[in-house]
């Protein structure tokens, strides 16, 4: 099953709170539900801060913009599915060969490998993630990495 937000007269999503957020994800929900990308990837800055844009089942669909070197991180608990739409994406794995990735191309990080991934400027990327998954994974978030914000993913607008 596939859900997608309706959004009423206003752009407003019809499961989206009074107020919160900009209304239907900055104009990437569309009418008949559709999600525009482009409009999806121009309503937000921030880098490394995943935006659900849709779900799958028990999946979140998530789009980021990405830009230099991650933490090291694993899932031990859920693969990680990462296809690269603009830039390149390097996934540095532990005990492996990196993998390098430009647009239509993609990689499943299994679960419970080490990764970082490091990204060219103007990289952006989907991710299908299991419902719930932080996208730190049980990275440490101290120090050097002390930056990064782990989330679940952001609905589209907020």
């Amino acid at each position: 099953m596939v859900k997608h937000s309706v959004v009423d007269e206003a752009g407003r999503s019809a499961d989206a709170a009074e107020g919160a957020g900009e209304p239907n994800g900055g104009g990437a929900v569309r009418g008949d539900g559709a999600t525009d990308l482009a409009a999806a990837f121009a309503s937000f800055e921030e880098t490394w801060s995943p935006r659900i844009g849709a779900v799958v089942n028990d999946y979140d669909v998530k789009i980021a913009k990405v830009e230099g070197a991650y933490v090291w991180h694993a899932h031990p608990d859920t693969d990680e599915f990462f296809l690269v739409l603009a830039g390149e994406l390097t996934l540095e794995l532990a005990d492996r060969n990196s993998v390098v990735l430009g647009p239509q191309q993609m990689f499943t990080v299994e679960r419970g490998l080490r990764h970082r991934p490091v990204a060219a400027p103007g990289t952006r990327i989907l991710m299908f993630e299991r419902q719930g998954t932080v996208n730190s994974g049980d990275a440490e978030l101290t120090g050097d990495a002390a930056w990064v914000c782990a989330t679940q993913g952001v609905p589209l607008g907020e």
